[in-house]
C-alpha cells in the first residue's frame, strides 16, 4: 500500500479545520446572558464530533450534542439563572481542543440598532458628554459588543464583533445612547446589563426588514432613487446584522432611525410595525421596543420630518409594549446629529425601567395626542401622559393649526385648561382638521407637568407628501434651445408646467409622456405635481438654467458614476446649467463611490478661454469629501493635454456642515477641448461614523468662460 504524507504544517491545519470547535462571535468571554432564560448555545465542529458543555454554575451536569453532517452545527440549550455578579464560565469539550468562555454574566441584554444617531460615537466627537461621566464608565457590570457593519443578500449565522467590559475606552467606540441607557439601568436596577450596538448610519428601515417580508413593496424598492439602495438592497442589513444574533435571548429592542425614510415618510409606521414583528419573530413575541422621535431639522422638502415624527407617534399606538422618546427639546435644527445623547438615552431608560421593570415614578412621556373634539369654532384637544398637568414654556402656547373643509390650514391660538387644550383662529370659523407641530424645524414649548416635550400630531389625513420632480438635459435643438426632460417617477401623478412665470394650475399645460421641452439658456421654467384628484402638490420646482461656454457640449467621462448616482442628465449631468444643493441626493450630483473622476468636454471649436470652474460637495455625514486632489487641463486636438492648475485639499479631521466649493482656474489660452480631473481620498477616514468604507465625490457643473 502506498502512503503520502502531507508535511506538517499542511497536516496540522488539515486537522484544524476538521476539527476545532468554533462559536458565534456573539458567544465570547465577557457576554452577559439574558437572566432567567433558556439559552441556546451553539457552534460549529467537524461532521459527527461530539461535543461536551460544561458551565460553572451547574456542577456536576453535562450538556452533550453531535454536530450535523451537512451543516457542521451542533446546539445545546442551558437554563440561565437570576442575575449576579460573580464571573462564571462555559467549557467547551470536543475536537483537538477544549474552549473556555471565562467572565460571563447573567443580567439584562438590549439589542440597540437604527442610523446615524444610535452608531454615533463619543470618539466621533460633537458630544456633549462630562468628564465624571467618562469616569462612570469604569464599570466591569456592564458590557458592551458591536456589530460590524455588514450588508449581505443573504442571511448569515454570524458577524464580526466582540464582547468587552465598559472601560472609558470601550465607552468612547461605542453608540453613546445605548451606553447612557445602560448606564441608567446599571445604577437603577443593580445587575449586569449586556448592550449590542448594531446600527449604521444613513440607512433606510427597509434594509433592517427580512426581504421576504416586503414583497408587497418591491415596485418602489426597485426604484433608482430608494435610499435602500445606498447599502446594498432592501433586508440587506437585517442578514448581516440582525440575524446573526437571533439565537442570543434578549430582554428588548431600543430603536433610533428616521432621517433616511424622509424619502418616503408617509409610509413608516406601516414599516415600523412590520420590522418589530418580524424582529419580534426572532427574538420572542414580548420584547419591548422602545423608539426615539427623529429631532427638529431643517430637511430640504417641505414637513417630510415632521411627517415621520407624526409615524412614528402613530407606530406606538399600533405597536403593543411600546414607547416613544420625544427629543423636540434636546436637537437642534441646524445638525442632524444633536449633542445631547445623554438625556436621549436616559428617558429611553425611563421607558425600560418603568414600562418593563415595574419602577414607579419615573417621566416616561411627554404629552400625547388621543382624541379631539370640534364644537362650534374651537376644538378641543386630550392627551395621554397629560396627568401631572400641562403647561406653555417661555410663553404662549404656539405651533398649533386648523383647517376648514377647504383643507387650508392658518396658525390658531391655544389655551391649555387643565389636561387639555382648547384651539381656535378667526380665520377657521368651522375647523375640520388640526395640526401640532408639523413642520421640519418645529420646536413646540407644549410639556406635561414632568418637563417632557408634547408629539406633534395630525388629525386629517390629507396629502401632503408628494413625489418630486425628476430633471434632465436631453440635448440642445438645432435653434440652440435647451431640450428638456422631466417626469415624476410615481405614475399616479402629472407633471403641469408653465414657462410665462406664472405659478402652474390644474389648467396649465401637461406635460406628455416621453415630451422634451424646448428652453432658451437663461429662461425659466415652473413645474408642479398634481394627484389624481387634481390636488397640486404645495411646492413648486423652478429650473433656471445658467448657460455657458460648455452648456449642453459633449461630456465624455473617463470613469463611469455608480449607476444609481449617474445624475439627472446622465453624461450632459455636469454640463446641463444646474448646480447641486447641500445633499447628495440631488439629482444634479453626480457621484463616484471609492474611484477618481474625470470629464472631457468638447466645446465643438477653438475658442479663447477665461476659466474653468468646477463644483463639489462636502457633506461628511453623507460620505461625501471634496477630492483631496484636482488638475484642469486644456487641448486643441483632444489627445494632447496641457495642465493650466493643480489644486489639493487637506483630508478632514472632523465632520463638517454640507457646503457645495468651486474650484476655479484662469486662463487665456486657446482650446477646444477642457477635462477635468479629480481624485478621490479613498476610505473614510477613522473619526467618521462611515470609517473603513469608500469615500464619495460628488461633483455639479463644469462651468467654461
Amino acid at each position: 500500500m502506498r502512503r503520502f504524507l502531507l508535511p506538517f504544517p499542511l497536516l496540522f491545519l488539515a486537522v484544524q479545520v476538521l476539527a476545532d470547535i468554533r462559536l458565534p462571535t456573539i458567544f465570547g468571554s465577557h457576554m452577559v446572558l439574558q437572566q432567567q432564560s433558556e439559552l441556546q448555545f451553539w457552534g460549529w465542529a467537524a461532521p459527527n464530533e461530539e461535543v461536551r458543555v460544561l458551565c460553572s454554575w451547574l456542577p456536576g451536569q453535562s450538556f452533550d450534542a453531535r454536530a450535523d453532517r451537512a451543516t457542521l452545527k451542533w446546539v445545546v440549550s442551558i437554563p440561565v439563572p437570576a442575575a449576579d455578579l460573580l464571573p462564571h464560565t462555559i467549557t467547551i469539550k470536543g475536537g483537538w481542543f477544549d474552549l473556555v468562555l471565562e467572565n460571563i454574566l447573567f443580567g439584562e441584554v438590549w439589542l440597540c440598532s437604527g442610523q446615524s444617531n444610535m452608531e454615533w460615537q463619543p470618539a466621533w466627537g460633537n458630544l456633549t458628554i462630562s468628564e465624571a461621566q467618562y469616569e462612570a464608565a469604569n464599570d466591569p457590570g456592564l458590557r458592551l459588543f458591536s456589530v460590524q457593519r455588514s450588508s449581505l443578500p443573504t442571511p448569515q449565522d454570524n458577524c464580526v464583533g466582540h464582547w468587552a467590559p465598559s472601560t472609558r475606552a470601550s465607552m468612547r467606540q461605542f453608540s453613546a445612547t445605548a451606553y447612557f441607557f445602560g448606564r441608567m439601568l446599571r445604577d437603577r436596577l443593580g445587575v449586569p446589563v449586556g448592550l449590542i450596538n448594531t446600527s449604521w448610519g444613513g440607512t433606510a428601515v427597509e434594509s433592517w426588514i427580512p426581504e421576504p417580508s416586503l414583497s408587497s413593496l418591491a415596485a418602489q424598492l426597485n426604484r433608482d432613487d430608494h435610499p435602500v439602495w445606498n447599502y446594498g438592497r432592501a433586508g440587506s442589513l437585517y442578514n448581516g446584522m440582525i440575524a446573526p444574533l437571533k439565537t442570543l435571548k434578549i430582554k428588548g429592542f431600543l430603536w433610533y432611525q428616521g432621517e433616511t425614510n424622509t424619502y418616503n415618510p408617509e409610509a413608516y409606521a406601516g414599516l415600523l410595525a412590520l420590522l418589530v414583528a418580524e424582529w419580534r419573530k426572532d427574538f420572542g413575541a414580548a420584547a419591548p421596543f422602545y423608539n426615539v422621535q427623529i429631532a427638529p431639522f431643517q430637511y430640504g422638502a417641505p414637513k417630510i420630518g415632521a411627517l415621520v415624527r407624526d409615524q412614528q407617534r402613530q407606530a406606538q399606538q399600533k405597536i403593543a409594549n411600546s414607547g416613544l422618546v420625544v427629543v423636540s427639546d434636546i436637537g437642534n435644527i441646524h445638525d442632524i446629529h444633536p449633542q445631547n445623547t445623554v438625556d436621549v438615552g436616559y428617558r429611553l431608560a425611563a421607558w425600560a425601567l418603568s414600562n418593563t421593570y415595574g419602577q414607579q415614578g419615573l417621566p416616561v412621556s411627554g404629552p400625547l395626542y388621543r382624541a379631539h373634539q370640534v364644537g362650534n369654532d374651537r376644538v378641543r384637544v386630550f392627551f395621554d401622559y397629560a396627568d401631572t398637568g400641562l403647561r406653555a414654556l417661555g410663553g404662549p402656547l404656539r405651533d398649533f393649526e386648523l383647517a376648514g373643509a377647504d383643507q387650508q390650514f392658518y396658525p390658531a391660538e391655544a389655551r391649555i385648561e387643565g389636561q387639555e387644550v382648547v384651539v381656535w383662529t378667526p380665520q377657521v370659523p368651522r375647523p375640520v382638521a388640526l395640526r401640532f407641530a408639523m413642520e421640519n424645524t418645529s420646536e413646540p414649548n407644549l410639556v406635561n407637568g414632568q418637563g417632557l416635550p408634547a408629539s406633534c400630531f395630525r388629525t386629517d389625513n390629507w396629502r401632503v407628501h408628494f413625489p418630486g420632480i425628476r430633471f434632465g438635459l436631453q440635448g440642445l435643438s438645432p435653434e440652440g434651445l435647451a431640450l428638456l426632460r422631466l417626469n415624476c417617477p410615481d405614475p399616479d401623478y402629472t407633471v403641469r408646467y408653465s414657462t410665462d412665470g406664472r405659478q402652474p394650475e390644474v389648467s396649465s399645460p401637461l406635460l406628455a409622456p416621453g415630451q422634451a421641452l424646448p428652453l432658451a439658456p437663461g429662461g425659466k421654467l415652473l413645474a408642479r405635481v398634481f394627484d389624481a384628484a387634481g390636488t397640486p402638490a404645495p411646492a413648486v420646482d423652478t429650473i433656471v438654467l445658467s448657460p455657458h461656454q460648455a452648456f449642453g457640449r459633449t461630456c465624455v467621462l473617463g470613469t463611469k458614476p455608480s449607476p444609481r448616482k449617474a445624475g439627472n442628465s446622465a453624461a450632459l449631468t455636469l454640463v446641463d446649467g444646474r448646480f447641486g444643493g447641500a445633499a447628495a441626493g440631488d439629482d444634479a450630483w453626480q457621484g463616484f463611490e471609492g474611484n477618481d473622476a474625470e470629464w472631457t468636454i468638447d466645446l465643438g471649436q477653438m475658442q479663447t478661454l477665461r476659466s474653468i470652474s468646477a463644483g463639489f460637495l462636502s457633506a461628511t455625514a453623507d460620505r461625501a469629501f471634496l477630492p483631496v486632489a484636482l488638475e484642469f487641463s486644456i487641448s486643441a486636438d483632444g489627445r494632447a493635454f496641457t495642465s493650466i492648475s493643480q489644486q489639493s485639499e487637506p483630508v478632514p479631521s472632523g465632520d463638517t456642515p454640507p457646503q457645495r466649493k468651486v474650484y476655479r482656474a484662469a486662463t487665456t489660452e486657446k482650446a477646444r477641448y477642457v477635462r477635468v480631473s479629480a481624485r478621490n481620498m479613498g476610505r473614510i477616514p477613522d473619526w467618521s461614523s462611515s470609517k473603513g468604507g469608500p469615500a464619495w465625490i460628488f461633483a455639479d457643473e463644469i462651468v467654461v468662460e
